[in-house]
């Protein structure tokens, strides 16, 4: 008798765990077969030797042994795919080579990294090539982490690339998290150098960029100033294109991230009815603009839409 309810007991035990890793694969939606943006969808041109660098350090074997032992592994992996995990990995790795510290926000992305890492001498060489040093694996976030490093992962992301639909699905969407306000107050208050000692790998490559991103920050912070002193107001014009939304997105992440934090993803909810906050669009065609005043105070890099507000022409409020 006891036995027998032992056996039951076991074998619900077993079902629950089954059911359990069955509705956590599911939360992993198919990629769409779209394709690949040239470049690694880097936004400004003058990124382009940075990207250059990074596909030179990784040679066809190395690339191609990853990817057959990959494939092999998850056979629910399409090739496509494939192709577009290793897409993030390598923008992940862009990332790395501007900031000292980036977790890992994507287990599907780990996943890869995980696997470059078996191959020891080709990951040494590869990583020594584009960083002058190893790069240590750092692994896959838990809830803990997020609320900390999260925002200014995305914030970051953000500036450097166009954002994608399958972007948005691999990294389980942007601007869902605010950014820490440690790291605002330090970007408002220290100097390019400080900032470069305390966040960025400090050897010479790549200083323009790292120099782009920090005046960048500092120009959103000073704009959320703005906004809440009246001198600029937050505004909903159409938009056309995913990348041109985020950039204005970005700015709204840091006005609500410095005053409004503990409301952020409500504000944030309520301040775009695009689906681009939580993940992949589902024809939403409205989202925000963000510290419009005129035309001459914008800076309208990285934006590629036609939509009017790329000027705030028309979508702002005075």
């Amino acid at each position: 008798m006891l036995d027998g309810l032992v056996g039951v007991f076991v074998i619900l035990f077993i079902v629950i765990i089954f059911l359990i890793s069955l509705s956590f694969k599911r939360k992993s939606k198919k990629l769409k077969n779209l394709p690949i943006p040239d470049h690694l969808g880097i936004q400004n041109e003058n990124y382009l030797p940075m990207v250059q660098a990074l596909e030179q350090s990784l040679s066809d074997y190395y690339k191609e042994a990853v990817k057959n032992r990959l494939l092999q592994n998850h056979p629910e992996w399409s090739d496509y795919e494939y192709e577009w995990l290793f897409f993030e990995m390598k923008r992940f790795f862009l990332i790395n080579s501007l900031l000292k510290s980036v977790p890992m926000f994507s287990s599907r992305v780990d996943d890869i990294w995980h696997e470059m890492l078996m191959f020891t001498r080709e990951y040494e060489t590869f990583s020594k090539n584009f960083y002058h040093e190893l790069l240590h694996h750092i692994p896959n976030t838990d809830n803990t982490l997020i609320s900390n490093e999260r925002g200014f992962f995305d914030w970051i992301y953000l500036s450097l690339f166009d954002s994608t639909p399958n972007s948005r699905e691999i990294w389980g969407g942007f601007l869902q998290e605010p950014i820490n306000r440690t790291i605002l107050d330090d970007f408002r208050q220290l100097s390019d150098e400080d900032l470069i000692r305390k966040y960025f790998r400090e050897h010479s490559d790549w200083m323009e960029i790292k120099g782009d991103v920090i005046r960048k920050m500092k120009k959103e912070i000073f704009q959320s100033d703005d906004v809440k002193q009246g001198k600029k107001t937050l505004a909903v014009p159409p938009t056309s294109s995913e990348q041109h939304y985020f950039q204005y997105a970005m700015g709204a992440a840091v006005f609500y991230s410095i005053y409004e934090d503990d409301q952020y993803q409500e504000q944030m909810h309520e301040w775009h009815p695009c689906d681009y906050y939580k993940g992949p669009p589902t024809g939403a065609s409205s989202c925000t603009a963000f510290a419009c005043s005129s035309s001459s105070d914008h800076d309208s890099g990285g934006s590629n839409g036609d939509s009017s507000c790329a000027s705030c022409g028309g979508g702002c409020s005075s």
